[in-house]
């Protein structure tokens, strides 16, 4: 068989001796350990023969964990080498992958991709190389197989290993499909590889791969990063004339370009969102309709736009046509309200989001926290924070400790300092700045040097980024 990859670039496992799972013929029941049964000269020559006759070592790392009996049929390798698969044991599970080959068994395809995924996973390059050689050579691949392959080069950054293995695909007879080409394009797309991602669609063109809703949305998401938002709108164009109807996905990539672009503005300026409008329209117009991430994307670019009263009117449309919003709903709009200084409306959405069923995150309490200068306020919200099981997390304590240095409570603070350090969230370079300022506005500053000593034995030694007074 053609090795698949050049040894000097993927090194193989060390040979597979099938000879060493067989028993002793003449073996008895009761019988004296081999080695006190040797002269010491014997004993010399087996290790020798051992070191030399290096095919009969396997891999302790392969060894499966459960005790084996050596006369396996070809159903019982096969219910090891499955449940080996589920329980994620890849190499447990290669090694019986192995003693099947062995025995002249074909390996089954569907366990081989997922033995291939799971190598992938783990950064194994080299095993998921090895399972695809042993299918190709003792099994029947097929093309969800090579795309197991592919995607995994892919993800590791080795799109020079993916093309050999596209190549491969061919000459074996295999003709890669669509979802063969998205990955690659994918992949392509991710790394700002525009231009080869469009060399492959041309590919795909050629080899009459007919492209799907996934690829020109893809293509369109990457688009909008590099091209903009015309671009993006010429390649939805080509979509529609191949037949194909855009889903949620693409119009959501759509409309969250045309925000990044700033058409929102120039919508604006006729006193109506007339661009988003459309597009919204056209989505329910061809039996796409818009979900909540449609809506919530909206909201978010409103507000970054200062339209606050027109983002809470795109709210009341979205409970209208019986979406109900979500965390990422709210949050742009409490952000929003605590901007412009208006805490009592950003507290009063958070309530009025509890009401309406959808359970605020830790952003959404965060976001008030970090605006608050009563700190009675903030203590009693991080209660209710804890009695809806929402743990603190790093800009929660920073919050709190601002907000009693803010009241000359320092001692306090340095104390919630300590705290935080016993905790699971670790104090940061943020947090004794906090409390340094704090420590210097009250001219505490023999006790600043002890807490920015604390923090340096502690091992935060950027320095520089301190709040010196």
């Amino acid at each position: 068989m053609t090795v698949l990859f050049s040894t000097e670039l993927i090194p193989h496992g060390l040979p597979f001796n099938p000879q060493q799972l067989k028993p002793a013929s003449n073996s008895s029941s009761h019988h004296t350990p081999l080695v006190s049964c040797l002269s010491h000269e014997s004993s010399k020559d087996i290790i020798r023969n051992s070191r030399n006759n290096q095919k009969t070592w396997v891999s302790a790392e392969t060894k499966p964990t459960h005790p084996l009996s050596f006369d396996f049929k070809e159903s019982h390798l096969m219910k090891l080498l499955n449940r080996s698969c589920k329980a994620g044991k890849y190499n447990e599970a290669f090694y019986f992958l192995e003693c099947m080959v062995a025995k002249g068994y074909k390996p089954d395809v569907v366990l081989c991709t997922k033995m291939i995924k799971g190598f992938f996973n783990g950064r194994n390059i080299e095993k998921a190389t090895r399972v695809m050689e042993i299918l190709e050579k003792h099994g029947e691949p097929d093309v969800f197989a090579y795309n197991a392959l592919i995607s995994g080069f892919c993800k590791m950054n080795r799109l020079d290993f993916a093309n050999k293995v596209l190549d491969r695909m061919r000459t074996r007879g295999f003709s890669p499909d669509v979802v063969t080409y998205n990955i690659m394009i994918g992949s392509l797309c991710s790394r700002g590889k525009l231009d080869s991602a469009y060399k492959v669609l041309n590919k795909l063109l050629k080899d009459n791969c007919k492209p799907s809703v996934i690829t020109y949305t893809i293509l369109i998401e990457a688009t909008i990063l590099q091209g903009g938002i015309e671009e993006a709108m010429k390649l939805l164009d080509e979509m529609l004339t191949t037949g194909l109807r855009p889903d949620m996905f693409t119009y959501n990539a759509i409309i969250r370009g045309m925000c990044k672009d700033g058409l929102v503005d120039r919508a604006f300026e006729f006193g109506k969102w007339v661009e988003g409008e459309k597009l919204v329209s056209e989505m329910v117009s061809k039996g796409c309709e818009s979900n909540v991430v449609t809506y919530s994307i909206l909201i978010s670019c409103l507000c970054r736009e200062g339209k606050v009263e027109e983002a809470v009117n795109v709210l009341k449309t979205m409970k209208e046509r019986g979406l109900t919003p979500d965390a990422y709903s709210y949050d742009p709009l409490i952000s929003a309200f605590c901007k412009e200084g208006r805490l009592d409306l950003a507290i009063e959405f958070l309530d009025y989001m509890i009401s309406d069923g959808c359970l605020p995150d830790i952003v959404n309490y965060n976001t008030i926290l970090s605006t608050l200068w009563d700190k009675f306020k903030a203590l009693e919200m991080i209660l209710e924070m804890l009695s809806k099981r929402i743990g603190p997390d790093e800009i929660t304590y920073n919050s709190l400790i601002s907000c009693l240095c803010r009241d000359g409570m320092v001692d306090e603070a340095i104390e919630l300092l300590v705290d935080m350090g016993r905790s699971r969230v670790q104090p940061t370079v943020i947090s004794y700045n906090i409390v340094l300022l704090g420590l210097c506005k009250v001219h505490r500053i023999d006790d600043a040097i002890e807490v920015l000593a604390a923090m340096v034995e502690k091992g935060s030694s950027r320095t520089k980024q301190l709040t010196y007074c």
